[in-house]
């Protein structure tokens, strides 16, 4: 028996990764969780992709080979993430905001690595599947 609340949940949670950003356009977050998923997305709309990283060991994710033509990376900043007490070597989030410029489909990919070891070290990637309409 599905209950009312099971429902109204199936009704919602599509939409509970998306917001509006202050010019109206739709902004999508996403994070680790979305590796390989595809999103759709507006032109003009955003999306603002969240990981987490260990900076502490010198670990960060870049974004590569972003194509300019349907992208264009907005802010990038890393906040703290959330933690119970004062944690030495805490995790952090880095967060990417990209607007969509035309349609088409194309990869957001991003590698997890040092930068001193190079990209080819990668210990990790992460990569969303945008649909622009």
């Amino acid at each position: 028996m599905v209950t009312r609340a099971a429902i109204i949940l199936s009704l919602i949670l599509p939409f509970a990764f998306c917001v509006l950003n202050s010019h109206g356009a739709e902004t999508v977050i996403v994070n680790k969780a979305f590796n390989g998923r595809e999103i759709k997305v507006r032109v003009g709309g955003m999306i603002r992709v969240d990981l987490e990283e260990l900076g502490s060991a010198g670990y960060n994710w870049e974004l590569k080979d972003l194509d300019k033509d349907h992208f264009e990376v907005l802010s990038v900043e890393t906040v703290q993430a959330p933690q119970k007490g004062d944690v030495v070597g805490a995790p952090v989030v880095r967060k990417w905001l990209i607007s969509t410029k035309k349609e088409g489909k194309e990869d957001l990919k991003f590698l997890y690595y040092r930068p001193w070891e190079g990209a080819k070290s990668a210990s990790n990637t992460f990569v969303l599947r945008v649909r622009i309409i």
